[in-house]
């Protein structure tokens, strides 16, 4: 199965997927699904998702997406 997001086929059309993930990123899945408040890591991987896209998508229009500290350091974040 391909999916494209382009495509109109939303979420609502996909189920649930089943992926196979080493189990130290399964224990941080659920280490960060606890200190966000997700209720599960399925949230955790799409919020980790949602940033990617936005990179992704600030790069291909040219644009930065920029971390800034207190003390004004800038760390760029990057594929």
């Amino acid at each position: 199965m391909v999916f494209d997001p382009r495509d109109g086929a939303g979420a609502d059309h996909l189920g649930p997927v089943a992926i196979e993930i080493p189990g130290k990123t399964a224990e941080l899945l659920i280490k960060l699904a606890g200190e966000l408040g997700a209720s599960t890591p399925g949230q955790v991987v799409a919020q980790a998702l949602g940033v990617l896209q936005m990179v992704r998508a600030a790069k291909a229009r040219g644009q930065r997406v920029v971390l800034k500290g207190a003390d004004g350091r800038e760390i760029d974040l990057a594929l």
